[in-house]
């Protein structure tokens, strides 16, 4: 699968925010969704056969998460938490990952996804309970190596969690 869109190179100075990016060669929008909708898939496949190192596959090195609060998870800390999410899971009803937008600059595409988890899991009462979740955030892409893959997820809105029907 090839990224035109993630032909050049991009520097990003974390913690000031800046972004310098070279023109890409193609920034054909239509044909990046369809390449992030296939990247999603994988994910979802992974997630479903509770397959960590598949899902870590699919995240750049420098792989990191700033939550809603603002705290800083790199990849080695998301990957635990990774495994944590999949220990308690123990059925996948409904995984979803819709792109609402997608912005293409460079060679990063800044997709706005909305994602729905469904599933029978492990609760803190040590029963397993049925819980649904939902987020919107925006998720970075850049092309590494010749792979498409994940390097970051921020703004983190819209969190809705509901355990057995009701909030929670």
């Amino acid at each position: 699968m090839r990224f035109p869109f993630l032909a050049c190179t991009t520097l990003f100075t974390i913690g000031c925010g800046a972004v310098v990016v070279r023109p890409p060669a193609d920034t054909n929008t239509a044909a990046i969704r369809r390449q992030l909708d296939a990247l999603y898939q994988r994910n979802t496949e992974a997630f479903k056969r509770y397959d960590v190192q598949a899902v870590m596959a699919l995240r750049a090195p420098d792989f990191h998460t700033v939550n809603a609060e603002g705290t800083f998870r790199d990849r080695a800390a998301m990957e635990t938490y990774t495994i944590g999410i999949l220990n308690g899971v123990r059925k996948w009803n409904r995984i979803e990952f819709t792109i609402d937008s997608l912005r293409v600059v460079g060679d990063t595409a800044l997709a706005i996804v909305s994602q729905h988890l469904d599933r029978m899991a492990l609760r803190p009462d040590n029963a397993v309970h049925h819980v649904e979740t939902w987020v919107t955030q925006r998720e970075t892409w850049v092309r590494r190596s010749g792979q498409g893959l994940m390097w970051r997820v921020d703004q983190l809105r819209s969190q809705r969690r509901v355990v057995d029907g009701r909030p929670g």
